[in-house]
């Protein structure tokens, strides 16, 4: 009995560890790596957030090319 009462205080104190999540943690994170792959935004993200003036003059930017894109056709590639 006295075994059983020490192992279900041992497991409430595992539980409650910080450094036990922490390793859940990482390992739940490198099991998902090898299923899914790298997320993307560990990788490096998108090209989107690039600094280059506010929200509002990248996104006129991009609609002024993409407007000439589509009038003189697709030369860039």
């Amino acid at each position: 009995m006295w075994l059983r009462v020490f192992e279900v205080w041992l497991t409430a104190r595992l539980l409650k560890s910080p450094a036990f999540h922490r390793a859940v943690g990482r390992v739940h994170k490198k099991v998902h790596e090898l299923r899914y792959g790298k997320d993307p935004a560990e990788m490096g993200g998108t090209q989107i957030d690039k600094p280059g003036g506010t929200d509002f003059n990248k996104f006129l930017r991009y609609y002024v090319e993409e407007l000439k894109e589509q009038f003189y056709g697709n030369r860039k590639k």
